[in-house]
C-alpha cells in the first residue's frame, strides 16, 4: 500500500533558474541593477589589505585562512569602526567564540554602523524578551538576522509569525528551536505550505503547533510538501486531528528510500503493509526510529518480553523508548518482582513503559527496596535482564 501511495503521488520539484534577486525574508524584494552585473564578474583582489586580515585574526579570532577569505567579503575602512562593532557584541554578553562564529559567517557586519544598523535589531529581540545567553546564542546562530532590514524584514516577519503562533512567548520558543529562520523567505517558503495544510482542512491551531515545534517541516519544497500532505490524507488521517500534522512531520523528515527500508524491517517480522499502516496511524513517530534500533527493539519485545507481533502493533508507542535507558532496566526490575512472587499479576507493558521516571521509581523500586534490595541495582542497569519466564500481556 505504501509503495502504491508513493507511486501514485508524483514528485515534481521545480528547479528555479539562478536569479539576481537579493534575499529578503518577508517580501520586499529588490532586484540588482543590471548594470552592476558586469562589475560583479570582475575577479576579487587576491590580496585584501593586510590590516583587515590582521584584525580578523587578532581581534575576531578567525584562522588565517578563514580571515583571508572573509577579508575579501568586507569593505572595512578602519579597525576603529570594526572595534566598535565588537564592543557592541561584547556589551550584550557575546562570548569570543560566538563573535568568531558570527564574523566568520558574516564579515560584512564589521562595516556596519553599530548604533544605526545593529543595535536597533538587537534591542528588538531584547524587548521581546530574548536576552542574555539566549540572545547571543540566537544571533550567533543566525548571522542573516543582523543583515536584514528591521522595518521591512524583521518586524513584518514577526507580525506574520504572530498571526499564526499567537503569543510572543511561543515565537521566542520558535526562535530558540530554529535560529536559522531568518535564512528563509517566509512569503516564498512558509505561506505556500501553510496554504496546502489549510486547503486539506488542517486547523490553524494545529498548524501553529507544527510551526512552533517542528518549523523545518514547513520549509520543504512546496511540490514535495503537497505530495506528503496528500499521502497522509490518503492513508486516512483526520485533518482535524493533531495526528495529521504529526504524520506530515514524520514523512517530511525522511527520504523515500529511508521510508522503504523501515517498511522492510517491519515486514521481516511478518507484518503486512496494512498492519504497518495501522501502527503508523496510531503512532506516526514509530517510523522515525532508525532501522537498527527498530530491529533491536522488536526482537527484544518478541524474544525477551514474549510479546506477540500483534501486541506490539497494537501499542507501537513502546518502540519509541530507549532500549538501554528505559526498556531493559524496567523489565529487569519487573523480573525481580515476579521471581520473588512480590508481583503476581501480569502487568501491561505499555503502561509500565509510559510511566514517568518518578512514577516508576516510586511504584516499583522505592516501594520494594526493603523486601527486594536488588530492584535498585536492576533499575540502575546493574543486573542483566535475560527475559521473562512468562508472557507479560499488553492491553488489548
Amino acid at each position: 500500500m505504501f509503495r502504491v501511495l508513493y507511486r501514485d503521488l508524483r514528485h515534481h520539484i521545480t528547479t528555479e533558474k539562478p536569479t539576481t534577486i537579493h534575499f529578503n525574508l518577508f517580501g520586499i524584494l529588490q532586484n540588482q541593477n543590471p548594470h552592476l552585473k558586469s562589475i560583479s564578474k570582475i575577479p576579487e583582489s587576491t590580496n585584501p589589505p593586510s590590516f583587515i586580515v590582521d584584525f580578523l585574526v587578532n581581534s575576531c579570532g578567525l584562522s588565517p585562512e578563514t580571515a583571508l577569505s572573509a577579508a575579501k567579503k568586507t569593505r572595512l575602512c578602519s579597525p576603529e569602526k570594526a572595534d566598535s562593532v565588537l564592543s557592541l557584541f561584547e556589551s550584550y554578553g557575546f562570548t569570543k567564540t560566538q563573535i568568531t562564529k558570527l564574523i566568520s559567517h558574516n564579515p560584512k557586519l564589521l562595516s556596519l554602523d553599530p548604533n544605526k544598523n545593529l543595535k536597533p535589531k538587537i534591542e528588538f529581540l531584547n524587548d521581546l524578551g530574548l536576552s542574555g545567553p539566549d540572545l547571543s546564542k540566537f544571533i550567533s546562530s543566525s548571522p542573516a538576522f543582523l543583515s536584514g532590514s528591521l522595518q521591512n524584514q524583521t518586524i513584518p516577519s514577526f507580525n506574520f509569525l504572530k498571526s499564526y503562533i499567537g503569543s510572543t512567548a511561543n515565537i521566542l520558543i520558535l526562535f530558540k528551536r530554529w535560529p536559522s529562520i531568518f535564512d528563509y523567505n517566509l512569503e516564498k517558503v512558509l505561506i505556500p505550505n501553510i496554504s496546502i495544510l489549510q486547503v486539506h482542512g488542517v486547523p490553524d491551531s494545529n498548524i501553529s503547533k507544527l510551526l512552533t515545534t517542528q518549523p523545518r517541516t514547513l520549509t520543504k519544497n512546496s511540490d514535495r510538501f503537497k505530495e506528503i500532505v496528500e499521502m497522509v490524507n490518503k492513508i486516512g488521517f483526520d485533518p482535524l486531528s493533531p495526528m495529521f500534522a504529526h504524520a506530515v512531520r514524520v514523512i517530511a523528515g525522511m527520504s523515500k528510500s529511508s521510508w522503504e527500508r523501515k517498511l522492510m524491517v517491519y515486514r521481516e517480522f511478518g507484518w503486512s503493509d496494512n498492519d504497518i499502516l495501522s501502527a503508523f496511524k496510531k503512532q506516526p513517530y514509530c517510523m522515525l526510529i532508525s532501522e537498527e534500533k527498530l530491529r533491536r527493539r522488536v526482537e527484544f519485545f518478541l524474544e525477551k518480553v514474549k510479546l506477540k507481533p500483534s501486541e506490539i502493533l497494537y501499542h507501537p508507542a513502546i518502540l519509541r523508548f530507549s532500549l538501554e535507558k528505559r526498556i531493559v532496566p524496567r523489565c529487569a526490575v519487573l523480573e525481580i518482582l515476579y521471581s520473588k512472587g512480590i508481583k503476581r499479576k501480569k502487568l501491561i507493558m505499555s503502561t509500565v513503559l509510559n510511566m514517568s521516571e518518578e512514577e516508576f521509581l516510586k511504584k516499583f523500586v522505592i516501594q520494594y527496596r526493603e523486601t527486594a534490595p536488588e530492584v535498585m541495582k536492576a533499575y540502575e542497569g546493574g543486573i542483566e535482564f535475560a527475559g521473562f519466564g512468562e508472557v507479560v500481556e499488553v492491553k488489548e
